[in-house]
């Protein structure tokens, strides 16, 4: 089966908005959004394309084994058979490339949540296709007016980490990103990296940190930091998506300032809905299994906890 694909370029992130907001299915697994997307070029294993098939815009990833699958669902206004077809479609040309690089049994997509499987398995031919299989962790989304108002016992433990960090830290300046912070901000990745970064080792955002942090602007990527005696010491990181919901993308910190990850969040959220009064809520991603930080996660009160899944192509 023969598809043309393309190059995915940051002059692409029109299309994809449209796309996406084009879209009749749920559009908000984490990973489902032009910036994410456009950073695999700078992964090293692998390879990411576009194409077009019936009228949807459709992702795919190569990796440098051969291996070739669906990051994501195909974008497009088409209902939900036509969105169907286009994943068989899609699917059978993974298949071929997979079969000439010699890979069998794998995901041809990977992944989705649990509210676009709900969408699928509405057409009976989802099941002639496809079958799901669930991954690890959940993907966790905050209710923005909740975060803002902290109110009641169940958000006591982030109250008192901020009073604790105004309290320890009182001459912190929280602030837009610009780009001179750029060296001090990768010095806070690599202290990051050192420090939490081996207790969260599943998070993998190594290969797409620097990319959006230097096109943050182009990407209308909102980056806010946390600066103590001149020296930045907190990141966090996100932005408005086309379904009109936030994505929250990077957060970087020097776990030595207590209370600094809680201030990071709430800041941000603030920021957002500053701009954006209409989100309701922020997508964090998933925990992938880490019981840390799921935990971390369970203490801002998600409103929805999706589960994870990928899809085999039934032979």
């Amino acid at each position: 089966m023969m598809i043309k694909l393309e190059p995915i370029t940051l002059t692409d992130k029109q299309l994809y908005d449209t796309f996406i907001k084009d879209s009749q299915y749920p559009t908000n697994c984490w990973s489902g959004n032009f910036t994410y997307i456009w950073a695999h070029n700078f992964s090293k294993s692998l390879k990411i394309y576009k194409t077009f098939i019936n009228g949807f815009l459709v992702t795919f990833i190569i990796t440098n084994k051969g291996r070739m699958y669906l990051p994501t669902l195909p974008f497009g206004a088409g209902n939900l058979e036509e969105l169907i077809e286009c994943l068989r479609i899609a699917s059978l040309a993974c298949l071929e490339q997979n079969k000439k690089a010699g890979i069998t049994n794998k995901a041809v997509i990977n992944p989705l949540n649990e509210a676009q499987l709900n969408y699928l398995k509405q057409s009976p031919l989802f099941t002639t296709y496809f079958q799901d299989s669930k991954l690890t962790g959940l993907e966790r989304h905050y209710s923005i007016n909740k975060l803002l108002r902290l109110k009641g016992k169940e958000f006591q433990q982030i109250r008192n980490k901020l009073n604790r960090f105004k309290e320890k830290y009182p001459q912190a300046i929280i602030r837009k990103y610009t780009d001179k912070d750029f060296h001090q901000v990768s010095e806070l990745n690599q202290i990051w990296i050192k420090e939490s970064g081996k207790k969260y080792k599943r998070i993998i955002d190594g290969f797409y940190f620097e990319p959006i942090i230097k096109n943050y602007a182009n990407l209308n990527h909102h980056i806010i930091v946390i600066e103590i005696d001149q020296k930045i010491v907190g990141l966090i990181s996100g932005e408005v998506l086309p379904n009109k919901n936030a994505w929250g993308c990077l957060t970087k910190f020097d776990k030595n300032y207590d209370g600094i990850s809680e201030t990071l969040t709430i800041e941000f959220v603030k920021h957002l809905h500053q701009s954006y009064p209409y989100i309701n809520t922020i997508n964090v991603g998933s925990d992938l299994g880490d019981k840390g930080l799921a935990f971390n996660k369970e203490r801002y009160r998600p409103v929805y906890s999706y589960k994870r899944y990928c899809l085999y192509y039934k032979q």
